[in-house]
């Protein structure tokens, strides 16, 4: 095999392994977050049908409310704070003015998020992990709800893990910018050097810019979207490496 050749299918094999690696670590991700919702929202369900009945399921540890670092919070929309099951003595405080590490205003943030429009929502910001004293990213989702004449925020959250926490962020630059450069080589070769697996490329690294950056903002984006989108990106790129193969060999049969 020519060592061009050889170079090539490690390169193909590398970015298809990046591929692969980069879709299920993001779906393991996705989950955890879709998991996180659907037990806000089943607990702002509970509220609507049992009132502050539920609060005492809520603090029940070992339940499914409340396990390990994961459990659901009830904030009055005053930022008076009603249920805590890690630390009930912090019940009854006002949290209207709680801010992280950085200064972000989380507690107004909170609230401001479960009186909006949409009523919900995510909120990313730095917060210690039980037991430490540096602060690592959470992941909260916050949701409002009413029951007689009392409107509550109800959230829960998750730590981002501390190799995601110190190096991912930086990375999505790093690999937006990378992305953004194939891709604009793979355009060139399309349309300058008329090479058809650059068509390829480019659809392939701009899914990937896309997305990136709709992380970075960030947006959240459903299963229902992210499988098409990774599928189609796999599927450009398995198309570009078919042409490629295909010029190769013409090549080294003339």
């Amino acid at each position: 095999m020519k060592k061009s050749n050889l170079v090539l299918a490690i390169l193909i094999l590398l970015l298809l392994s990046m591929l692969i690696l980069g879709f299920v670590n993001e779906s393991l991700q996705s989950q955890s977050r879709n998991n996180v919702k659907s037990l806000v929202l089943e607990a702002a369900n509970t509220i609507m049908s049992d009132g502050e009945s539920a609060f005492l399921e809520f603090r029940e540890e070992d339940s499914k409310w409340f396990q390990g670092e994961t459990y659901v919070f009830v904030w009055r929309t005053d930022g008076i704070r009603v249920v805590y099951p890690p630390d009930l003595s912090g019940e009854g405080q006002n949290m209207s003015s709680l801010i992280d590490i950085n200064g972000k205003p989380i507690g107004r943030l909170f609230i401001d998020i479960a009186v909006g429009q949409n009523g919900e929502g995510w909120i990313e910001y730095s917060w210690p992990k039980p037991g430490e004293a540096i602060p690592s990213t959470k992941h909260t989702f916050i949701k409002g709800v009413s029951f007689g004449n009392q409107t509550y925020l109800v959230g829960s959250g998750l730590y981002v893990e501390g190799f995601e926490d110190a190096f991912v962020v930086p990375l999505q630059f790093v690999a937006i910018v990378i992305e953004g450069v194939i891709a604009t080589i793979g355009l060139f070769l399309a349309v300058s050097k008329k090479r058809s697996f650059g068509c390829g490329v480019f659809l392939t690294f701009a899914i990937y810019v896309f997305y990136d950056l709709a992380r970075l903002v960030p947006i959240e984006i459903s299963n229902s979207t992210l499988y098409p989108i990774f599928f189609v990106a796999t599927l450009s790129i398995l198309w570009a490496v078919i042409e490629l193969y295909k010029e190769e060999r013409y090549r080294s049969t003339r």
